[in-house]
């Protein structure tokens, strides 16, 4: 018996002709008539009498009719619960990103997880390194990338590599050479992100030295936007090494000799969550493509420091 068998039996009782019924099922009349008497021959009863006009219940269709609307009925909840178990067993992972995708090795971390958690199901969010704490303890995300270093009870990290950082002059503002000092570097005008912000709170520590204050003329809220204001030429800021090469080799500005530095990147997550299976094979995975990258770029200013 299929349950093929037992919808077409339902359909000849609802519309009780062959030919409306076949009709309902997008089938052919022949091909319903020989499900049916196969479903008569193995049950070993007339389920229905022919009629000129048509095809009415039998008695013994007429109690069969009800157990047929119920396997019926339990088939399509088995389906359905089937499906809620397979949802469910797709375990999702939020991880924050703090800085562009690219330069976070997203396209391999979620290959890498793809590979080995076919399940998993990741989802890749925008953050700040400002907010990434908050967003952690609230289950907003999982894992979260930050620069710097987080000095939270609840919250561990994980250093994934240090990001070489540089201070950059557009070319329109070099006038007749590089600054000499830090005391020229901070007369520029700046754009700045946050005095908290990892990259300024090293550049702060430098300038503090010498009781120097940069001169602001625009706090932008991240990395994307101070990259848009110094590839128009209207302040100094600090960057990322590779995104600085980039604008360097394009003509549009210059790497301070002296302004050179390092911040952490890390990867943090909630304590409690830490023993998790998506957490931790997240981890791993993070942990595999960075070691897997990490190597020295030819061309490299990394014996810069700050001076």
């Amino acid at each position: 018996m299929e349950l093929y068998q037992l919808k077409s039996f339902i359909a000849i009782a609802h519309e009780q002709n062959l030919t409306r019924a076949a009709g309902t099922l997008h089938i052919s009349q022949s091909a319903l008539s020989s499900q049916i008497k196969a479903l008569e021959a193995e049950l070993g009863i007339r389920l229905f009498d022919r009629r000129a006009r048509g095809m009415g219940l039998t008695e013994s269709g007429r109690i069969v009719l009800g157990y047929a609307h119920s396997v019926i009925e339990s088939a399509g909840t088995l389906l359905r619960t089937a499906e809620g178990l397979r949802q469910e067993s797709k375990t999702s992972v939020s991880i924050g990103l703090n800085t562009d995708p690219t330069f976070l090795r997203v396209s391999a971390i979620n290959q890498r997880l793809a590979l080995l958690h076919s399940g998993l199901n990741v989802i890749f969010h925008a953050s700040e390194t400002s907010n990434v704490a908050q967003r952690l303890r609230s289950g907003l995300l999982d894992l979260g990338f930050f620069y710097g270093e987080m000095k939270e009870p609840d919250i561990v990290q994980a250093v994934i590599t240090q990001v070489r950082i540089c201070v950059v002059i557009p070319s329109g503002l070099m006038g007749g050479g590089q600054p000499s000092s830090w005391q020229e570097i901070a007369a520029l005008p700046w754009i700045w992100v946050d005095d908290n912000f990892p990259f300024f709170r090293v550049m702060q520590e430098k300038m503090g030295d010498y009781q120097l204050r940069p001169g602001k003329i625009a706090t932008a809220a991240n990395e994307q936007i101070v990259h848009e204001l110094v590839l128009a030429g209207q302040g100094v800021a600090i960057m990322r090494e590779d995104e600085a090469m980039s604008l360097v080799n394009r003509g549009k500005v210059v790497i301070w000799d002296k302004g050179w530095g390092s911040v952490p990147l890390c990867l943090g997550w909630r304590e409690d969550a830490s023993g998790k299976s998506p957490v931790r094979e997240t981890r791993e995975a993070i942990s595999y493509v960075w070691k897997r990258s990490a190597e020295v770029v030819e061309g490299s200013l990394s014996d810069k420091a700050w001076a």
